[in-house]
């Protein structure tokens, strides 16, 4: 029990919550039943970012709806 109260101590509770969404995402994962390296995939495709803007859409991305 000792050992636990000083690794939670040692950890931010900033991180824990980052960590906390992330584990929702494997879980959901593994959940659908994909394994180990597909899972990590899908963790991996859902936190990269597509945009650099949240405000305007890229032209490419723009031009397939004209």
């Amino acid at each position: 029990r000792h050992i636990l109260q000083s690794a939670l101590a040692s950890v931010s509770l900033e991180t824990m919550r980052q960590w906390e969404h992330r584990v929702y995402r494997w879980i959901d994962a593994y959940r659908d039943g994909l394994g180990a390296k597909d899972a990590q995939k899908r963790v991996k495709d859902f936190s990269s970012k597509k945009y650099k803007s949240h405000r305007r859409v890229p032209e490419a991305l723009a031009h397939t709806f004209d």
